[in-house]
């Protein structure tokens, strides 16, 4: 899984390698984004929502303890799906997950975009804007061909793309729990899926502050593993897939 307006692209270097080891892959749009359907009524962009989509993949594709890989907001689903213990999982990789942090953009954009905007919202993805966009998520920019912005950016151009995302930002739950309630739900996974691998950029210019939110949990008792990535920016599965691979292969093997 993936973060907010992202699609199953940014995954693109890990499906033949995963493949290969043995790994049956499934990957997904969230609703709303990538190829996926852009629902429109009241509350299908809410945490919980988002967490019945996953469960309903999981059981229809037949999946029995699926390990889960999920990034920035597909981390908080992730990780409320595991919490939930509603398929039972196997092993679980939060990669700069937004639970962990303070997405410091979020007030101003749920500010700028009231629901009377809605109808224009599709004449303001311009592919300068995701350029731009998909930018600010990488550590080094200059990794970023025309080529992947012409694949995030062919996306945002169905009609029901720009409302979908509006829905997500004011619906979906985006505050960080304070670290007795993180300690709880941590402490509350089931083996194998606890403790989770937590993967942290420390040049996420998106999700900020996880680092430090992160060691505060371990020092409460939290069961997690952490691996600070240097240099990492928000997207590192997508920039940096060997690395990320490599931590990720050997941790699922080590459960």
């Amino acid at each position: 899984m993936h973060g907010w307006g992202a699609s199953i692209y940014m995954w693109r270097d890990w499906f033949a390698p995963l493949a290969t080891a043995g790994y049956r892959v499934v990957a997904l749009d969230l609703p709303g984004h990538g190829l996926s359907d852009k629902p429109t009524e009241e509350g299908c962009y809410r945490l919980d929502a988002l967490v019945a989509s996953v469960r309903a993949v999981i059981e229809g594709v037949g999946l029995r303890r699926p390990h889960v890989v999920a990034q920035s907001m597909g981390g908080t689903i992730g990780l409320e799906l595991a919490a939930s213990r509603t398929p039972a999982l196997g092993r679980l990789v939060l990669i700069n997950p937004a639970c962990f942090g303070h997405v410091r953009i979020l007030p101003l954009a749920q500010r700028a975009s009231p629901k009377v905007v809605e109808p224009v919202l599709a004449h303001l993805v311009p592919r300068w804007v995701v350029d731009r966009t998909h930018r600010r998520v990488y550590a080094d920019p200059s990794l970023i061909t025309d080529e992947d912005i012409d694949q995030y950016w062919a996306p945002t151009q169905f009609p029901g793309y720009a409302p979908a995302m509006r829905r997500l930002l004011h619906e979906f739950t985006w505050m960080r729990p304070p670290v007795s309630a993180m300690v709880q739900r941590l402490a509350s996974l089931a083996p194998p899926t606890s403790p989770p691998l937590v993967v942290l950029g420390t040049r996420d210019r998106l999700v900020r502050d996880a680092r430090p939110y992160a060691a505060a949990l371990r020092r409460a008792g939290a069961p997690l593993e952490i691996y600070s990535c240097v240099g990492g920016g928000h997207a590192m599965n997508e920039e940096r897939p060997r690395e990320m691979l490599a931590l990720v292969m050997a941790f699922l093997r080590s459960g």
